[in-house]
């Protein structure tokens, strides 16, 4: 039986070693294992290090922090010092703007070392206060129920009183009317219209060196009327005016975009162009117009049309077209169109006719309010095709006349009929259809914006006007 338990024990061991030979830890292991070892105490030195140097670190802020603390407790105490040694009273005066009488229970307030301090006027509009500590830019705010409030600087309040403006008694008043030239073609400026801003503003005096501005702004009603309800001012107002943008309506001779901006190259018109403007600014040139008509005679052999105004500062003189009363209205008598151009424009000899042939030519009405049934006219080509000179039966002369038939009588409604006319001659019954008024007219007036109204109720009635505009956004000639 030993023997046996001799065997079983040796095949144990044997077993046993067998195992361990299976498993993987060996001496690179073991070095391994004590790297790691290495490694942990290394961190753990290197932990300790930080936390040292963090615990340095925070006694030294601290240090810094108990050091600062200590230096604002020793600036806080010489401050207090100084402030104490600073402090003074003051006395404050509160007035009405325009009677200079006191102001009762009119509230003033100040800040000093992060309080506020408030008191009322008294029967005489004195406050006091006492022992405050004020910086220069230190101000008071003075009110008091129906004045407007202001402020002032604690150095301005020692120097002189402070006056409020009463606001709640607005009986006074400043309204009027606003025109302006939207349509030069017609004798009357128009109104403005709606919504257009008005502004009153006044400056206020706080005392005898500084002051505040008010404004009072009103829109105009549909008809262009303004009205503005305001208190008494000391100094007065002045009003201030919305620029407008509007189509304005007028005659021209040209405008920048005709390529040429002279006679027969552009032809007077009516036209339409934006312009801006601004009360009592009337920058904007009017452009004068004195044609009201103009010649115009059918195309010659090259297909040119010839053009010569009815009266022209770039003619001779000027033509003149007379006409003759007929029950209400006019017709023509005579023409005298013996002007030619001398600008530098196309002369009458360089269009070219049929020889000897008679040319219908047409007087165009400009304006359209001249003409009711146009006249019948003609001119005359030579031998060569030109326009010739002549006098006619009617006792005119020049270039053209009244068209007759082959028989020499005038053709049927040869003088045409005229709405209006310019007197001439009242002697001989003649009018002329050369008007000494440009097609353009304006009222432009200036009207001061700086108005008083320093006592109670006072009224105003004033009108203004933007006139003919302050620019365009082309140029018109």
């Amino acid at each position: 039986m030993k023997s046996k338990f001799t065997i079983l024990t040796a095949m144990a061991f044997a077993i046993l070693i067998a195992g361990c030979s299976k498993d993987k830890f060996n001496e690179n292991d073991a070095i391994n294992a004590q790297k790691d070892l290495l490694n942990l105490k290394y961190q753990h030195e290197l932990d300790l290090e930080t936390l040292k140097q963090k615990g340095a670190t925070a006694m030294q802020q601290l240090i810094n922090t108990a050091a600062l603390e200590q230096l604002k407790l020793n600036d806080s105490l010489k401050t207090k010092s100084n402030i104490a040694a600073s402090k003074q009273d003051y006395t404050v005066k509160v007035v009405d703007v325009i009677s200079n009488a006191p102001l009762a229970d009119a509230d003033v307030t100040v800040s000093s070392e992060g309080k506020i301090f408030a008191a009322k006027t008294n029967a005489q509009g004195i406050v006091t206060f006492t022992a405050l500590y004020l910086f220069p830019t230190s101000t008071f705010l003075v009110s008091k129920t129906g004045y407007a409030a202001t402020q002032i600087s604690q150095y301005l309040a020692g120097n002189g009183s402070v006056k409020l403006w009463n606001t709640s008694d607005i009986s006074n008043e400043i309204t009027g009317s606003l025109y302006i030239e939207t349509d030069l073609t017609n004798n009357t400026p128009e109104k403005a219209g709606a919504k257009v801003l008005v502004t009153a503003f006044a400056n206020i005096p706080t005392n005898n060196s500084d002051s505040y501005t008010v404004y009072f702004p009103t829109y105009t009603d549909a008809a262009g009327v303004y009205s503005l309800k305001l208190p008494a001012a000391p100094s007065g107002y002045t009003l201030l005016f919305e620029q407008i943008t509007a189509d304005q309506k007028l005659y021209v001779n040209s405008t920048e975009d005709d390529a040429v901006a002279s006679f027969p190259n552009s032809l007077p018109r009516l036209t339409t162009v934006k312009t801006y403007f601004n009360v009592n600014n009337f920058n904007a040139q009017v452009p004068l117009v004195n044609n009201y008509y103009y010649f115009k005679v059918a195309p010659d052999k090259s297909g040119r049309t010839l053009y010569t105004p009815g009266y022209n500062n770039n003619y001779y003189g000027y033509n003149q077209v007379f006409v003759s009363v007929n029950g209400s209205k006019f017709q023509i008598e005579k023409l005298f169109t013996n002007n030619y151009n001398n600008s530098g424009n196309p002369e009458l000899n360089m269009y070219t006719y049929e020889p000897n042939a008679k040319v219908d030519v047409e007087l165009v009405d400009i304006t359209g309010t001249i003409v009711e049934t146009a006249p019948k006219l003609v001119a005359t080509a030579g031998p060569n095709g030109k326009l010739i000179y002549t006098a006619s039966d009617e006792g005119g002369n020049g270039y053209f006349h009244l068209k007759r038939d082959a028989a020499g009588m005038l053709v049927p409604g040869a003088k045409g009929v005229f709405l209006k006319a310019a007197l001439y001659d009242q002697y001989s019954n003649l009018y002329t259809l050369n008007f000494n008024n440009s097609l353009n007219t304006v009222s432009s007036r200036y009207v001061s914006s700086n108005y008083l109204l320093s006592n109670k109720g006072d009224k105003k009635v004033v009108n203004f006007y933007y006139g003919a505009g302050d620019s365009r956004v082309k140029q018109v000639y």
